[in-house]
């Protein structure tokens, strides 16, 4: 049975915590905003500016200001819901939760091997898979999964093929083929 071996960090707690916002809330469409609507806007006003005045100065100005802000903006909102998702978790349960993982694939389930010992998890308790640029999340609620740092696998593991059996033990306790 595949299995991989995994060392959780604190900022993955924070990536999965900001990656499920951008995906269900309205932060996700805020950062869209500021990163390319807002911008966007400062843009035409630029170009309106330039043909209409022939004011290439000013014009370069607020494309320039457009660029920062599509930069700045986002970074900022990013670092304030960080240090947001830190005020709500005590630190304790943090460092509860940090450490070496290990997860293999067994007929019952998915059987997790943690800090605070170990657990099989139920196929049909994994309601969906999504991974993003450098995790992977196996969702056990609305917001709550098992994240998967793929850049903190340890050599040994094989992730490719614990994937494959992870998703298709999942498909066939959820009846989907």
């Amino acid at each position: 049975m595949p299995s991989i071996t995994y060392i959780l960090r604190k900022i993955d707690i924070l990536e999965f915590n900001e990656y499920h916002a951008k995906m269900n809330s309205a932060y996700g469409n805020s950062i869209k905003r500021h990163q390319m609507i807002w911008p966007g806007v400062v843009v035409l006003i630029a170009f309106f500016i330039v043909m209409s005045t022939e004011k290439a100065q000013t014009g370069m100005y607020l494309l320039v200001a457009a660029f920062v802000w599509s930069l700045m903006i986002p970074a900022w909102l990013k670092k304030r819901f960080h240090q947001h998702v830190l005020e709500q978790l005590p630190e304790e349960d943090i460092q509860k939760v940090i450490g070496e993982y290990s997860l293999k694939v067994t007929e019952e389930g998915l059987l997790e091997t943690s800090p605070s010992g170990e657990e099989l998890i139920d196929w049909s308790s994994i309601i969906k898979i999504e991974q993003s640029k450098h995790h992977t999340y196996l969702y056990m609620g609305e917001s709550s999964a098992i994240t998967i740092p793929t850049e903190m696998l340890s050599e040994e593991s094989d992730f490719k093929e614990f994937y494959d059996g992870v998703v298709t033990a999942v498909k066939t306790a959820n009846g989907t083929n």
